[in-house]
């Protein structure tokens, strides 16, 4: 009920009582009789007094009327100081009650001036609150009215203690201890005891901000703004904090070298490693420095929370930042590799990281090497790393080479298996013979299965001794199965060369062997040349016969023509032969001669008898 209506309602009252007073009426008092011992005295006549008595009941009625009035007004100042000690019942207004009852959902509180007012029970929990017993004194903020009476609240009779309390202390630079509660956009809400505050992003730390590690834990914090209307309150940890970190911050630099040992909590992790707290001074603990063993992630080791020991390795007093090394406690393993390994050695490791060129393999802690993609297999040289092998796997390698300066190891997974290369020759050596299918047709041969992961080259030149590769491939398609000849292993280079012309004895080395340099041969013109014509000499062998090499009384020749040459040169790399009608010519030329001679000579000696005879006669002279 408002102010107003109770006042209206007092007026009411109050001209009630006074219309009471003017109605009522007086009855006229009749004289009594006076007896006494001598005689009976009668009472005045009425008629006589009748001036007297309406006089005295004139001067009687005045003074009740005055009576009337000064009881109207004493009454009237009582009411109105009855309601002055009555609460202000208005929205908005604190008001102090006792608790006259407690049921299920609700406590009631007496108001005074016969009003009543309800407080829910759950926010008694929301303030941390007991249920307050019969009797006790509350105060409490009326938020409304219903049907039990005023609708009351402590939760905001307490948030406007706080708001003061919040005002205060910001007016007099004083900080306030607030529970981060949850993460809203832009910042976070914390409690400050029944009163929600904004905390900023930008305002909840002096770096790195960890919300999962700031939820649920109180701090210390400034207040950067505060406002009743509407109620806003504004917080920062940051302010108290950086604070706090400048002075630690000095006296760290001032009492700290590289080299020195500090311990700290790990503050936040990264992918390039970890933040730790060395007491007001934040280090960076880079993946690198974590161990002497590969780690892909810093959590692999570390965790937020996580109390270390580590050697400073840079400090820069300037720039405020420091780096630090948890491996520099320990041995570095390295240094015992030379005496540890040795080349071709084979040794066991733990596939710890996959990588585009290969795999990092661990030797021991510390130590790691790489397989190579073009390690992997003796039969894919790219060979994708996934497809062999899993982070984890435990394998067994060889050691290509090592250099412990550099800290590098070359590895090798194929190395310790059988070459397959090897093992194929050592059944199929130079000139055997194999049948297998045709697995793929390029410009410059085909390729023949051997294995399920060997293959063979057949190229274009050893298809035909006599037609052109190029020609002769067109013979073949892919799935043919075909038999040829091994002519090459190449084992480092891992390539198998074989032949199908081999199959069949070489007509070059025929006609070389029954036809060498300086022999005479017989063919017919095959084709004419600028500078040449091409002779065929025998089936398949077609020899080279320069122009000039043509005597030029014999005229030139055309194909289809008849010739007599001698060979003059033959290489056999080349598989080509020189011809010439000159060299033959001239060669018939000095036989003939010589003939002639020896013939003439042998006409002009003498016989064998004249010669006896001049043997004998000689003797006798002597």
């Amino acid at each position: 009920m408002s102010e107003m209506t109770m006042n209206t309602e007092a007026k009411d009252t109050m001209k009630e009582i006074a219309e009471d007073t003017n109605a009522a009426t007086v009855e006229p008092v009749a004289e009594p009789i006076v007896e006494t011992n001598d005689e009976v005295v009668a009472a005045p006549d009425a008629s006589s007094n009748d001036e007297d008595f309406s006089a005295d009941l004139a001067g009687e009625e005045a003074v009740d009327e005055e009576a009337a009035v000064e009881d109207e007004e004493s009454f009237a100042a009582l009411f109105n100081a009855s309601l002055e000690d009555q609460p202000k019942l208005s929205r908005g207004a604190f008001v102090e009650g006792v608790v006259v009852s407690v049921d299920n959902e609700y406590v009631t509180l007496d108001l005074k001036g016969n009003n009543e007012g309800v407080i829910k029970l759950s926010e008694f929990a929301s303030i941390g609150q007991d249920v307050p017993a019969f009797g006790v004194s509350l105060e409490a903020v009326i938020t409304g009215k219903g049907r039990l009476g005023y609708e009351l609240s402590v939760l905001q009779a307490k948030r406007k203690a706080l708001m003061d309390e919040v005002s205060a202390a910001k007016e007099a630079g004083k900080t306030v201890t607030g529970r981060v509660v949850r993460e809203v956009k832009g910042g976070f809400r914390v409690d400050l005891g029944g009163l929600e505050a904004f905390l900023p992003r930008s305002e909840a730390d002096s770096g790195f901000i960890n919300a999962e590690a700031l939820i649920g834990n109180s701090y210390e914090m400034a207040i950067i703004e505060v406002t009743f209307r509407p109620e806003n309150v504004v917080l920062s940890r940051k302010q108290p904090l950086v604070a706090v970190e400048a002075e630690l911050r000095g006296k760290f630099f001032g009492s700290h070298a590289v080299g020195d040992k500090v311990s700290g909590t790990v503050k936040r992790l990264t992918n390039f490693g970890a933040f730790v707290d060395l007491g007001g001074i934040d280090a960076l603990l880079h993946v690198s420095d974590i161990s002497w063993k590969h780690i892909n992630n810093p959590n692999e080791m570390l965790s937020i929370g996580q109390s270390i020991t580590a050697e400073i390795v840079k400090l820069d007093a300037a720039s405020e930042k420091v780096s630090i090394s948890m491996k520099n406690m320990i041995e570095d393993p390295w240094a015992k590799v030379t005496d540890t390994y040795e080349n071709d050695m084979q040794v066991t490791g733990t596939v710890r990281k996959l990588i585009k060129a290969g795999a990092i393999v661990e030797l021991e802690p510390g130590v790691e090497g790489l397989i190579h993609r073009s390690e992997m297999s003796w039969t894919q040289k790219d060979m994708d790393p996934a497809k062999v092998l899993a982070e984890g796997d435990v394998v067994d390698v060889a050691i290509l080479d090592f250099d412990a300066v550099e800290r590098r190891l070359r590895l090798s997974l194929k190395a310790v298996s059988e070459n397959p290369w090897q093992v194929w020759m050592t059944t199929h050596p130079v000139g055997s013979k194999i049948t297998g299918k045709i697995r793929n047709i390029s410009d410059f041969g085909f390729f023949v299965g051997l294995t399920d992961e060997l293959d063979g080259l057949v190229h274009i030149g050893n298809l035909s001794w006599d037609i052109d590769g190029a020609e002769a491939i067109k013979a073949y398609s892919k799935g043919q199965e075909v038999e040829c000849v091994v002519i090459g292993v190449e084992v480092d280079r891992q390539r198998i060369a074989l032949g199908i012309k081999q199959l069949s004895a070489d007509p070059f080395d025929t006609f070389i062997n029954g036809a060498k340099r300086g022999a005479a041969v017989n063919g017919k013109v095959v084709e004419v040349l600028p500078n040449a014509v091409l002779v065929e000499v025998a089936d398949g062998i077609v020899a080279r016969l320069a122009l000039r090499e043509i005597p030029r009384e014999n005229g030139n020749p055309a194909v289809g023509d008849e010739i007599e040459a001698k060979i003059i040169d033959v290489n056999r790399q080349r598989r080509r032969v020189e011809l010439s009608i000159r060299k033959l010519m001239m060669d018939e030329e000095r036989d003939s001669m010589r003939h002639y001679a020896e013939q003439n000579k042998a006409e002009e000696a003498p016989s064998a008898l004249a010669l006896q005879l001049q043997k004998m006669l000689g003797t006798k002279r002597k």
